[in-house]
């Protein structure tokens, strides 16, 4: 016979894993990486994946978007960096320096010449086309964002930047 203590420990344990295994689906469900049904609420919208392609690249692309949380909305205007990858697909890069956080701009041209196209204005941190850091204090190149392509336009998160290695 069970005593009032060993029952109640037995009934906690029980209740405890019927709850884990019906929460477990929904939780793997949730981190799931299926691009087919992006939430693009509060993603930055670049254009029109078509345009994006065209032109003269790496290019400077602005965006504004409306970042919701449970309490608060907040209005963001910002841009990316975009060339293109070996393999003809984009690559879109995030303009804030690696070495402490500034906003990379354009280099002058004499600089482009040799191999350096976005530069650092406060520590001289310089990168190529690609977001390579190539000169200056900068121990990692740009950061890159995930392409969400929905009804022909391109999305990122622009709070997820993924990190990226040398």
């Amino acid at each position: 016979m069970l005593n009032r203590r060993e029952f109640l420990r037995r009934s906690l344990k029980g209740a405890a894993g019927l709850l884990a295994v019906s929460v477990l689906p929904a939780g793997l469900a949730a981190c799931s990486n299926d691009k087919k049904t992006v939430n693009t609420s509060s993603m930055a919208n670049l254009g029109p994946l078509s345009e994006l392609e065209k032109g003269e690249f790496p290019k400077k692309v602005p965006y504004k978007v409306t970042i919701k949380d449970a309490w608060t909305k907040q209005e963001r205007e910002g841009f990316v960096y975009i060339n293109k990858n070996e393999d003809g697909s984009l690559l879109i890069m995030s303009p804030i320096c690696t070495h402490l956080g500034c906003t990379v701009g354009d280099a002058e041209e004499n600089m482009q010449k040799t191999g350096i196209r976005f530069l650092c204005p406060c520590h001289a941190g310089q990168y190529d086309e690609y977001g390579i850091n190539v000169g200056g204090p900068p121990p990692r190149p740009l950061d890159t964002f995930d392409a969400y392509i929905q009804d022909g336009n391109v999305y990122i998160a622009v709070l997820s930047p993924r990190k990226r290695e040398k």
